[in-house]
């Protein structure tokens, strides 16, 4: 019997093929064995006293009155956010609506980092350094000026005790009037 060129020049290219794909697959390195590195958890230990419920009243100077708030302030089962969810009631200008600031520490850039959303469409993400003596400044990341608010201060968080806190910050309008906003929080539990 004879083997026909073809079919045996065929088998030698198809067995070459097969040889190369297993050299070059023994050559090419696997997947990577070395862990990706897990950033540290936050050190809560100075922000630990807001774990809790909070009642909160805010104050703004181009509002008619106070409104008030509930923050209820939880760590998460990872260790790695402090989330803190506030409920706030209904006034005669606004309607009641429920935020959650999320709060973690950004080992990399070595800064506080809170991220906002609420029920109205609104979200935000600040920084701060952290603590400096009973005040803590918060400064935002996304802030533009839009065809009413031209320019905002950071917010001014100061430790009163562990049971209290207060809060400070501005917004310009257009017009040039420049607002203050002022919250007081008691913790009840």
């Amino acid at each position: 019997m004879r083997i026909r060129p073809i079919r045996f020049l065929l088998g030698l290219f198809l067995a070459s093929l097969a040889l190369g794909a297993a050299c070059f697959a023994a050559a090419t390195p696997g997947p990577e064995t070395t862990p990706i590195p897990v950033p540290p958890k936050p050190d809560w230990s100075s922000m630990k006293f807001l774990v809790g419920t909070w009642e909160c009243s805010t104050q703004s100077s181009r509002r008619p009155g106070p409104y008030t708030a509930t923050v209820v302030t939880t760590l998460d089962a990872t260790g790695y956010w402090m989330d803190s969810k506030t409920v706030t009631a209904k006034v005669s200008w606004a309607l009641g609506a429920t935020s959650v600031d999320q709060v973690t520490y950004d080992s990399d850039q070595h800064r506080w980092v809170d991220v906002y959303t609420d029920t109205q469409g609104n979200y935000d993400v600040t920084f701060s350094p952290g603590w400096s003596g009973n005040t803590m400044v918060w400064k935002d990341a996304l802030f533009a000026p839009g065809p009413d608010v031209v320019a905002t201060s950071p917010l001014t968080v100061t430790k009163v005790n562990d049971t209290k806190q207060t809060s400070h910050s501005s917004f310009t309008e257009k017009s040039g009037r420049k607002n203050t906003v002022d919250q007081v929080c008691t913790k009840k539990s």
